[in-house]
């Protein structure tokens, strides 16, 4: 299908994260989109499933759509327990972590293979020469993947009684991430756009845990993930879900550039733009729920809304606030798309209203 909405310029979204106002308009990424069927109906071709879809159709995808980036990801959360589940769809729920104590490190297994993803990466830097769309790569990280490889009771209760081995858990797991970021920088910064770590560490009320015990596990670990990238220059985006306004200042100082998603149930994008809009990105903010069920116009409202009081000078992104996942229709997601470049010029975002 024919997409008359304009086209992706990773310039846009490389000037948004410098806190620049574009040159033209307000740009739009999606970090996840996990809907077969929105990939489907916008190529107008069928995959057996979204491990299928190729790079040069993926970025093919963001070409007819106009988005400015996609990404290339990897990540290692070991010693996770899942179950299957079928509603409309069959798919895995997370049950529990396995690696509970210090006899169980050797259920960490081994480290994944990097080879298979840096193929990838080279095969997505190759088919989006030329395009527009820019290409970054996307890094777990230890916080989550630890809480994650112990079950979340388990890690709480060990932070106070056995601190050291959630530290030993922490650090094997960031040791595999920091040689990732290391080859990232050395051999890609050149041909990537940013870099993305993705660690979630908030809940809808704030950090996941004490925020002094917080900031003592992960500012001095972030700062090794961080540093490969930084020391090249590249620019560096985070993402948590979760009340962020306390993380911020935190992720600011560690050097990060953007804030992904924002989720609308536990923040007030406004109020954040206010207090950090000169000094950090800020990303999403659409609300799920909104393009799951909402019509065509309150889609179209709410962007406009978002473009109005977030865009004005640059540092907004605008993306749904977690993933684009099967519950939305395609025709709302398009919806929201056709609205940012409808409303997101930027002549019109600083005009008087």
């Amino acid at each position: 299908m024919e997409m008359p909405i304009g086209k992706p310029n990773i310039d846009r979204l490389i000037s948004a994260f410098l806190l620049e106002e574009p040159s033209d308009r307000v740009p739009h990424l999606e970090y996840w989109i996990t809907s077969k069927k929105v990939y489907e109906y916008v190529l107008g071709k069928t995959y057996p499933s979204i491990e299928h879809i190729p790079p040069r159709d993926i970025v093919w995808f963001a070409e007819k759509i106009g988005m400015d980036a996609v990404g290339v990801g990897l990540g290692w959360r070991p010693g996770e327990v899942f179950s299957e589940s079928s509603l409309e769809i069959t798919h895995l729920n997370y049950v529990d972590g396995v690696i509970k104590d210090w006899c169980n490190l050797d259920k960490l297994g081994p480290e994944p293979n990097p080879e298979p993803v840096f193929q990838q990466l080279e095969e997505y830097i190759k088919v989006a020469k030329d395009t527009g769309v820019g290409i970054y790569f996307s890094l777990g990280s230890f916080f989550d993947a630890t809480y994650l490889a112990m079950g979340m009771l388990d890690f709480l209760k060990k932070l106070y009684l056995d601190r050291a081995f959630v530290e030993k858990l922490m650090d094997v797991i960031l040791s595999f991430h920091v040689k990732v970021a290391r080859r990232v920088a050395s051999e890609y910064s050149d041909e990537l756009a940013f870099a993305f770590i993705n660690d979630d560490i908030c809940m809808n009320s704030g950090f996941l845990v004490n925020p002094r015990l917080f900031r003592e596990l992960f500012i001095p670990r972030m700062a090794k993930m961080v540093q490969p990238f930084k020391a090249k220059g590249m620019i560096v985006t985070f993402h948590t879900d979760g009340k962020v306004k306390d993380a911020i200042p935190m992720l600011i100082d560690l050097g990060f550039s953007a804030m992904h998603p924002i989720q609308p149930e536990s923040n007030d994008i406004y109020e954040l733009k206010n207090l950090y809009g000169d000094k950090i990105c800020l990303m999403g903010n659409i609300h799920t729920p909104l393009l799951a069920y909402g019509s065509r116009t309150e889609i179209e409202r709410n962007v406009k809304v978002h473009i109005e009081k977030l865009a004005p000078g640059g540092g907004y992104v605008l993306g749904s606030s977690t993933s684009i996942m099967d519950g939305i229709p395609p025709e709302s997601f398009l919806a929201m798309i056709e609205a940012c470049h409808k409303y997101g010029v930027y002549k019109k975002v600083t005009a008087p209203l």
